[in-house]
């Protein structure tokens, strides 16, 4: 388990101090694929890198499995980072080594003996699906495969931990979606936790079980996907998550409900229901569904008559199917 306690980054400069995090409190769980997610400058890629002390924290602490690694000493340091591997948008390949060699590199480093690495090298080549490639060099690769050979490099000495910075920004999106699906094989299979710095909402919505949103640099909420892009309670989760459905609320007049759709009920033809039930007619403003964890989530936005009797009537309807609704003014 990974746990940040008043994680803090303040970067000194001649123009006066840059805080890129603010005591944040995060813990994630083991088995999870937890995203991290908010605008640019929020402080993201600062609390991946934290994890590993690629970035030393101002304060706080840094916790994997109960021990404090901002307190470990240089060669204890060694030893906990080769227990969390980690990728980047830019591939970060040894341009001069072959994708096996690539692969190999770590564990030449750890002096692994060379039969061992060797098997190794042929296991992770292919699981990420790249065993006919082993001789190539990254030039005559294409993107996502690179962030293959990158994802085996980063599994080379068996880490319990993933840190992903950004890994899909660079792709297409039919290549993030199969290096997605590889995360997900990953998680699934050899039990890594992994962390995912992205901006990318469809990148949380595929993979990630837990999310954060980081904004200015703080912690503006977290919790499970489902929850969190169901119910988003902060400005700047709205904002990332359900956009258009800012801009329908803020236009016009009229009785607005928003109405969520939790998994169990998004199947159901409610707005036909109001309609042809309760004589009410619905002006839908805005609508978005999404799926997770293999059920589909979403809100809607619909303005209803000025008739207080037609109002009290599709709330009453609306509560007797249990769609969850609020008044939006």
């Amino acid at each position: 388990m990974i746990e940040l306690r008043n994680l803090t980054k303040i970067y000194p400069s001649k123009a006066g101090e840059t805080v890129a995090l603010e005591s944040i409190d995060l813990t994630i769980p083991d088995g999870s694929i937890y995203g991290v997610i908010g605008l640019s400058g929020a402080g993201k890629s600062t609390l991946v890198r934290c994890i590993n002390l690629l970035e030393k924290p101002t304060r706080g602490q840094v916790l994997l499995d109960g021990e404090d690694v901002t307190a470990a000493k240089k060669k204890r340091l060694g030893e906990i980072r080769r227990g969390i591997g980690m990728i980047f948008q830019s591939f970060n390949l040894l341009e001069q080594r072959t994708a096996a060699a690539n692969v190999r590199f770590p564990l030449e480093l750890n002096k692994t003996p060379r039969g061992e690495a060797k098997q190794r090298v042929e296991e992770l080549l292919a699981l990420v699906g790249l065993s006919e490639k082993a001789d190539a060099y990254p030039s005559q690769l294409s993107g996502g495969q690179k962030q293959r050979v990158a994802i085996a490099r980063a599994l080379a000495t068996r880490p319990k931990y993933l840190l992903c910075d950004e890994a899909t920004s660079a792709l297409d999106p039919a290549t993030t979606e199969s290096i997605l699906q590889l995360l997900k094989k990953i998680n699934r299979e050899l039990g890594v936790t992994i962390v995912v710095i992205t901006h990318e909402m469809k990148v949380v919505e595929s993979v990630c079980t837990h999310v954060a949103v980081l904004d200015q640099s703080r912690i503006a909420e977290e919790g499970r996907v489902e929850d969190v892009f169901s119910f988003p309670q902060s400005e700047i989760a709205k904002q990332l998550i359900i956009p258009g459905l800012i801009r329908s609320i803020a236009g016009g007049g009229g009785n607005k409900l928003r109405l969520v759709f939790h998994g169990d009920t998004s199947d159901e033809p409610v707005i036909s229901g109001l309609a042809i039930e309760c004589g009410v007619p619905a002006n839908i403003l805005f609508a978005d569904t999404r799926r997770i964890d293999g059920k589909t989530f979403g809100h809607m936005v619909i303005e209803l008559p000025e008739n207080g009797k037609q109002v009290s009537a599709a709330k009453e309807y609306l509560a007797a199917h249990n769609v969850v609704f609020k008044e939006e003014l």
